[in-house]
């Protein structure tokens, strides 16, 4: 009896195949891409390629988010890209008789910055007290290229905020904003839990507040 050999699939059956995997992949692919791009857009980046005239440096309500912030804004400075900082935020720090934006230029003189290129803004409550509030500051001094420091994950939304503020008033923004380390990551937040957590309060106030319009708006 002659000997059967292997059996053949038809290009037709393989088609077929390739299809089914196709569809059956297309969905997860749709979400992991679109995951990526949330990520990615809300973490938004343009540092200074030359030096700035000044960084602000957003208050928030949690340490650690400080911290990394102040991190940030300390090797900026160093690197010679943000000669002077503005420390912005009213809200009292628990546990001291300080503001943020005192706690924060107390941070910094002691890590070396000189007191005459730390700018004190003392009453910001919010992230847009933070910009409307700064401006003076701007105004006295002439400043016009700022570098704005805030969380990775709330980096659009400060972009944004602080756009809205100053729309008209000839402002050059670039974004360098500080890592939230094991929290958040722009290509891998949606993995966790808490990642989601975070981006929906991101995203959310993008929304409320009404500021996608000025992805536009210049």
């Amino acid at each position: 009896m002659k000997a059967k050999g292997p059996p053949v699939i038809s290009c037709d059956g393989s088609s077929v195949d390739a299809s089914l995997l196709l569809l059956l992949l297309l969905p997860i692919l749709v979400v992991v891409f679109t995951c990526l791009a949330v990520g990615w857009c809300l973490d938004l980046r343009q540092p200074p390629a030359t030096a700035a005239d000044v960084a602000l440096v957003f208050g928030c309500g949690e340490r650690w988010k400080a911290e990394a912030r102040l991190q940030t804004a300390l090797a900026l400075h160093q690197r010679g890209l943000a000669p002077h900082l503005i420390v912005s935020g009213g809200v009292p720090v628990p546990g001291t008789p300080h503001t943020e934006a005192e706690w924060f230029r107390a941070w910094l003189l002691e890590r070396g910055v000189a007191a005459d290129r730390i700018h004190l803004e003392n009453g910001a409550t919010n992230t847009a007290e933070n910009a409307a509030f700064s401006w003076p500051l701007l105004e006295q001094h002439g400043w016009r290229r700022v570098v704005l420091v805030m969380s990775d994950f709330e980096g659009l939304r400060a972009h944004l905020t602080t756009r809205r503020a100053w729309l008209g008033k000839g402002v050059t923004l670039y974004n360098c904003h500080a890592s939230s380390g094991p929290r958040w990551h722009r290509s891998t937040w949606w993995l966790s839990r808490q990642g989601w957590r975070m981006t929906a309060h991101t995203v959310t106030r993008l929304f409320r507040y009404r500021l996608l319009p000025y992805l536009w708006r210049r």
